[in-house]
């Protein structure tokens, strides 16, 4: 039986190869793309067209020959295959080639047993028995498939009999599935669609028959195989793995989905369905075409460090123990295992040769699809594995930006997915602001984060920081106010009792400040003062709080607005007031300018004095003081020596004595 299925198999390729036409050759790959895109009418149209036109009857019978099998395999049009074929018989008178007239009356056949029609199917098988001599192997192949036709129906019979007499009852279960398999079976009765039909039946009568597995992977297979109905195929095979996952089958079944994908040159899909196979089954029988499809599927993915990864696996796990019978597995059954060891080492050799330039065009394609997860993966992946080369150079330098824009990509996802609680989800989205805010310096793109928080999460404390943020970002980085004070009133309206409230009233002070408005960012100091304070303690003892800022603040204000008397006893207040304050020094220099201003020469030097003691090995102070007092005057100091000459200075003109 195994002899006679491999000889019509070779006999078949041998007709595509010696008595294909050279002018049908031109039209096989425009068929193959035609079949593949499931254009069915379109091919045989085509054919139709070019064997009315052709003058040879080699093209013509190639022509019917593929319009058989499209008919046969494809759209299961038994009668129309059927005639397809006559049409080849027809050439006979015309001198066709005696191997392409007994292939034609094998088809016939095939298509009666399809149709159920067994005895045309034997008087056709005869008719190639009477054709061919008796020593030809076509002879012998008509003799086979009538005896198996005829052992098949006596079989079938025998079966019927035990499943109607002991219905409902595990032999009934047995001779179900027997009738099935005869079906199924292309060398015996041939007819897929009547066999899935008996498979259906035993599973509707026996759900937990020890077969049961087997019935409906065969099913699927004979979807995948047979009738090629590859999405009916893939989802019968997913009720294997999903109903019967501990049988061997649902492994089988996984391979199976892999291989469809492959075949159809869908390898991304392919992939995880491998991994998946590699990780739920680690003792499938066929590990090794699993190991090696999966380097093939990376390969042509382009992913050639995961390539490299499986094929070194298949070669130093998997084919050393291999026997090699199972090469076919792999499409390699016409190679010894050294060809095959060899072949292997000159890819990994070629792919390792290609993968820096390969994987930085990887790492460019995935982060223009905003794929940063895998961005980030083939960054890391080509720095570790070819850290030298200029283009693990060129990773390098994004990998940071990589991480920051993965780590958006995650967040977005766990959203996308509502797995997260109210409360999470409100931070996710807050820190997708911080981060488009302060790591990536995309403004824009904080700001609409940001406006999310507060648009999603209005109740929350989470909101009145994404408001607060948007102030920030469009006072310190977009150079726009009026956007900044709606932030910051919207925060102190809508969360007026929260830590945001408060940093916003210090916020609008300073943003009335600097466009002169003094009463608005008077009062607004003096608002933020009025909260509790929320200290930060610094070095020397130091302790700082947007309090102290905004009375320091006030006393700025004043002086800035030439209202020296309200600023002398603002700074003076906050001397008494504030001992633990960065701002002492600086307090003093604007308390010795006021003094300076009324020629008070004395108190002025004094104030300098203070100034230059509370400065000493005291860089907190000295910060302070260049922040708040740097362009007082003509100090216009950006480091500690320029201020301690300042003071230095002044007090001797002040006090040369």
């Amino acid at each position: 039986m195994e002899s006679q299925r491999r000889f019509i198999f070779l006999l078949q390729v041998l007709l595509i190869i010696f008595f294909t036409p050279l002018a049908a050759y031109a039209h096989f790959e425009e068929m193959h793309d035609l079949i593949q895109a499931e254009r069915y009418t379109d091919a045989i149209h085509k054919l139709e067209a070019l064997a009315e036109s052709a003058k040879d009857i080699d093209v013509k019978s190639w022509c019917y020959y593929q319009i058989g099998e499209i008919y046969y395999n494809y759209t299961h049009q038994y009668t129309q295959a059927a005639g397809a074929y006559d049409k080849i018989l027809k050439l006979e008178k015309e001198g066709l080639a005696a191997e392409e007239l007994y292939l034609a009356i094998i088809k016939k056949g095939d298509v009666y047993c399809r149709m159920g029609n067994y005895q045309d199917a034997i008087q056709t098988y005869d008719r190639l028995i009477k054709l061919a001599p008796a020593t030809h192997l076509v002879h012998k192949t008509g003799l086979q498939k009538i005896r198996d036709i005829n052992n098949a129906l006596a079989d079938l019979r025998e079966q019927q009999r035990v499943a109607i007499q002991h219905k409902g009852t595990p032999l009934a279960s047995i001779a179900l599935f027997q009738i099935a398999e005869l079906y199924r079976h292309q060398s015996q009765l041939n007819q897929p669609e009547k066999a899935i039909a008996k498979y259906e039946e035993l599973l509707n009568a026996h759900p937990h028959a020890t077969m049961a597995p087997e019935a409906r992977w065969r099913i699927a297979h004979l979807r995948h195989t047979v009738l090629n109905q590859s999405p009916l195929a893939i989802a019968t095979y997913r009720k294997v793995i999903n109903n019967y996952p501990t049988s061997n089958f649902a492994a089988e079944a996984l391979f199976q989905i892999a291989n469809i994908h492959r075949t159809t040159e869908k390898y991304s899909l392919a992939i995880p369905v491998f991994e998946k196979l590699k990780e739920k089954y680690p003792n499938f029988w066929n590990m090794h075409a699993v190991v090696y499809w999966t380097g093939i599927c990376y390969e042509k993915t382009l992913n050639y460090p995961k390539a490299i990864e499986a094929f070194e696996l298949f070669l130093h796990a998997y084919l050393p123990q291999l026997n090699p019978v199972y090469l076919g597995q792999i499409s390699m059954h016409d190679k010894s295992v050294a060809e095959v060891k060899a072949q292997i080492h000159r890819k990994i050799q070629n792919l390792a040769e290609q993968m820096s330039e390969t994987e930085l065009d990887r790492l460019d394609t995935a982060r223009a699809d905003r794929n940063f997860s895998m961005a980030l993966s083939i960054a890391q992946n080509l720095i570790a594995t070819a850290p030298h080369t200029p283009q693990a150079k060129h990773a390098s330098d994004q990998l940071l930006t990589l991480q920051q824009l993965a780590s958006i990509e995650n967040l977005r996802e766990q959203l996308l997915n509502n797995t997260l609680s109210p409360t999470e989800a409100a931070r996710a989205r807050l820190q997708i602001g911080t981060i488009y805010e302060q790591q990536l310096q995309d403004y824009p793109k904080a700001l609409e984060a940001y406006n999310e928080v507060s648009k999603y999460h209005v109740d929350s404390s989470y909101s009145a920081e994404a408001l607060y943020r948007i102030g920030i970002v469009y006072t310190e980085q977009l150079s726009a106010p009026n956007e900044a004070l709606e932030a910051y009133n919207t925060v102190i309206a809508t969360h007026p009792n929260t830590l945001q409230a408060m940093m916003a009233n210090f916020q609008l002070g300073e943003l009335y400040r600097k466009l002169n408005r003094y009463s608005e960012a008077l009062r607004a100091y003096k608002t933020t003062i009025g909260y509790p304070e929320r200290d930060r303690y610094l070095a020397g003892g130091h302790k700082d709080s947007f309090s102290d800022r905004a009375q320091f603040r006030i006393g700025r204000v004043h002086y800035d607005d030439g209202r020296y008397k309200e600023a002398r006893f603002a700074f003076e207040e906050f001397i008494q007031n504030r001992t633990q304050s960065p701002r002492l020094a600086a307090a003093y220099i604007y308390l010795a300018a006021i003094n300076e201003k009324h020629n008070e020469n004395a108190q002025a030097a004094y104030f300098y004095e203070r100034a230059e003691d509370t400065l000493k090995d005291n860089p907190v102070q000295m910060e302070a003081l260049i922040e708040e007092a740097s362009t007082l005057g003509n100090l216009q100091a950006t480091d500690s020596d320029t201020v301690m000459r300042f003071l230095k200075d002044h007090q001797k003109r002040l006090n040369p004595n």
